[in-house]
């Protein structure tokens, strides 16, 4: 199959597995959620399954990711928060880390 953009590199094209955050990346306020306009605040990897090869990644905002979580669970999806820390994994879900106000510099 012949790629659309060529890679000048020789090297061949990467993964889609490759492309899907480990942990995931930090949000931006110019992200946008895949469901609707709103400013996501998760990204939700879907693992592989029967009829998908490869996982899935979403951005989510709060309405549509609590409206999802069942189903989210029933996937045995990972959530990340809008840092890129794990707060979901599969059917276990972990609260946010703690985070007390920024020190303020002198």
């Amino acid at each position: 199959m012949k790629s659309w953009f060529a890679h000048h590199d020789g090297a061949d094209p990467v993964p889609l597995d490759d492309e899907l955050p480990g942990p995931a990346r930090r949000l931006f306020l110019a992200d946008r959620a895949c469901c609707c306009p709103a400013r996501p605040v998760v990204t939700v990897v879907i693992p592989a399954g029967r009829g998908h090869p490869h996982p899935a990644d979403l951005l989510l905002c709060g309405h549509h990711y609590r409206a999802s979580l069942a189903a989210l669970r029933a996937a045995g999806a990972n959530v990340y928060d809008q840092t890129g820390a794990l707060i979901m994994t599969g059917e276990t879900e972990r609260p946010p880390a703690h985070r007390g106000p920024a020190a303020v510099a002198a």
